[in-house]
C-alpha cells in the first residue's frame, strides 16, 4: 500500500520540509515511505542514488535499509564501510554535530576521494563521486539515516544543498517512528524461543541451530547471498569494537526480535562472531514503545521508573533530580501522551 498524497500539497507547501511532511503523512509501510522521501528530496536536490536506513532507537545500530533502486549486491560491503576503519563523515560522527549532516565534497575541501568508502568502494563499484549523509533524529533519539549520492555526470553537492537536506532530518525521523509502530504486518512465526548462529570472517554461516532459517527469513531473508542488514550491522559492530552489540528489529510478521552478537576470541579483528536471535521480551518492547512516543531521553527514563512503580521521591533520587524537576517532567510526559495521571500512563503502556 502506497502513500496517499494530498493533491493540493504541491501548491500549498512552499518548503522542502512542508512537502516532505505532506508526502510522508500517510505512508503505510517503510518501503513506500522511503520512496516518498527519495522522490520529494530529489525534486529539490537531485541525486543518482539514495539509501534510507532505519535504526534501533535504543542502540543506534542499523536494522533495515531501503534503496532508491536495487544494487546487485548484499549489505556486507556497506556494513564494512560503516563499521570498519575510521573514515570521514561516519554516521556515528555526524550524530554528534548540532546539525547532523555531512557533505563529503565540502568536508574534504573538494577532495571527496580522501574518504575511504568512496575511494575504495562506492566510487569503483557504482561510480559515485559525492555524498550527503544525514542523521534523522526526533528529540535526542535517532530513528533513521539518509544518504544520497551524485554520479560522475553530475556536479558535486553544494553547501546550500547540504543545508537544505539538513532541514528535513526531524521530519524523516518522525515519519520513520510513526510508520514503524503503525505498520501492519501479515503472517506469524513460530521458530522457537531463540536461534544461535556463528558467522565467519567472510560473513557466512558456519554453524546454526535449526531455528536459524526461520529467524533469518523473519528478519528479511538472504540478499544476494548476504545475511539481512539487521544481522550484518550487529556483526560488524561487535567484530570491530570487540564488545557485545545488540539491535532490535521489527520482523516481517510484526514481531520484535532481539539480535545480539559477541566476537569470538581470535588474533585479528576479522574474527568469527556468535549471535543469538530471539523474540523480544515485554521489557525490551516497552523500551521501544517509550522511545516511539517522542519523549526526550530524560522523559523516557522517568517513564521507565514509573512503570517500575517508583514514587516521585524515588525517581528524584535515582536520576539525581529535585522533586520539582521530576514533576515538571511528569507534566510534559502527560501532555505528550495525552494522559492525566500515572494510572492512565501505566494503563496506556499495558495495552500497547
Amino acid at each position: 500500500m502506497g502513500c496517499m498524497k494530498d493533491p493540493t500539497a504541491r501548491f500549498h507547501a512552499r518548503t522542502l520540509v512542508d512537502r516532505l511532511r505532506a508526502s510522508t503523512s500517510r505512508c503505510a509501510d517503510l518501503e513506500t515511505l522511503a520512496q516518498a522521501i527519495f522522490e520529494t528530496v530529489a525534486a529539490d536536490v537531485p541525486f543518482g542514488f539514495a539509501c534510507l536506513a532505519t535504526t534501533d532507537p535504543t542502540s543506534g545500530l542499523i536494522n533495515s535499509t531501503y534503496k532508491s533502486h536495487p544494487l546487485a549486491m548484499g549489505e556486507d560491503d556497506f556494513a564494512a564501510a560503516e563499521y570498519g576503519a575510521p573514515d570521514i563523515n561516519l554516521f556515528t560522527d555526524l550524530a554528534q554535530r548540532p546539525l547532523p549532516v555531512g557533505v563529503l565534497s565540502i568536508d574534504t575541501d573538494g577532495h571527496p576521494d580522501r574518504c575511504r568508502r568512496l575511494r575504495e568502494f562506492m566510487g569503483p563499484q557504482f561510480g559515485f563521486t559525492d555524498e550527503i549523509r544525514l542523521v534523522c533524529r526526533n528529540q535526542s533519539t535517532t530513528w533513521g539515516l539518509l544518504a544520497i549520492y551524485r554520479d560522475r555526470d553530475q556536479p558535486t553537492f553544494t553547501a546550500a544543498e547540504g543545508k537544505q537536506v539538513a532541514t528535513v532530518h526531524p521530519v524523516i525521523a518522525d515519519a520513520v517512528r510513526r510508520t514503524v509502530f503503525a505498520a501492519k504486518r501479515s503472517g506469524s512465526i513460530n521458530p522457537g524461543p531463540f536461534a544461535v548462529l556463528i558467522v565467519d570472517i567472510h560473513n557466512q554461516l558456519t554453524d546454526t541451530t535449526q531455528t536459524a532459517a526461520a529467524m533469518i527469513d523473519e528478519l528479511g531473508g538472504w540478499d544476494h547471498g548476504s545475511l539481512p542488514a539487521s544481522v550484518l550491522f550487529v556483526v560488524f559492530s561487535s567484530r570491530m569494537t570487540g564488545q557485545p552489540a545488540e539491535g532490535r528489529v521489527l520482523g516481517r510478521s510484526g514481531t520484535w526480535l532481539r539480535v545480539r552478537a559477541v566476537a569470538l576470541t581470535g588474533p585479528t579483528p576479522n574474527r568469527s562472531v556468535a549471535l543469538t536471535i530471539e523474540t523480544a521480551d515485554a521489557t525490551t518492547v516497552g523500551q521501544m514503545v517509550i522511545a516511539a512516543r517522542g519523549l526526550t531521553a530524560r522523559e523516557q527514563e522517568v517513564v521507565g521508573l514509573i512503570l517500575q512503580g517508583a514514587s516521585t521521591k524515588d525517581i528524584a533520587g535515582t536520576l539525581h533530580l529535585s522533586p520539582h524537576t521530576v514533576q515538571d517532567h511528569l507534566k510534559a510526559i502527560f501532555t505528550k501522551l495525552n494522559v492525566t495521571s500515572r494510572r492512565e500512563l501505566i494503563g496506556q503502556f499495558a495495552l500497547t
